[in-house]
């Protein structure tokens, strides 16, 4: 992190997910994820990159790709499936809504309270 920089969130795979950073007059805020990205929504991102999945090499062809998305879907409309989440690889910090979004809802409060 830069110097002056203030570290606002981390968790067990990266140690800076969220800073506050200061520079000339601005306070500025960056994170290295999406939390306001639902799993709906990056189940239609793997689907709209597909092309460029496969070229990459992180799928073997588009029904790779869909067969993934699928789990994405069923992992959105049940976030409790504790299977679905360990073959993907996810935790509960991106199935539990109220955990994914804690970053925002003390960014947002960060904002409006006084002296800030």
């Amino acid at each position: 992190m830069p110097p002056g920089a203030t570290l606002l969130a981390g968790n067990r795979l990266t140690a800076v997910q969220a800073a506050e950073i200061r520079f000339d007059g601005g306070v500025f805020w960056g994170v290295q994820y999406h939390p306001e990205t639902g799993l709906d929504e990056v189940a239609g991102a793997l689907r709209r990159q597909a092309d460029s999945l496969v070229e990459a090499g992180l799928a073997r062809g588009e029904d790779d790709v869909e067969a993934y998305a699928l789990q994405v879907d069923a992992l959105h409309r049940e976030p409790n499936r504790r299977d679905l989440a360990w073959r993907l690889g996810l935790d509960e910090q991106v199935t539990d809504e109220r955990l994914r979004l804690a970053e925002m809802r003390n960014f947002i409060g960060a904002l409006v309270r006084p002296g800030r």
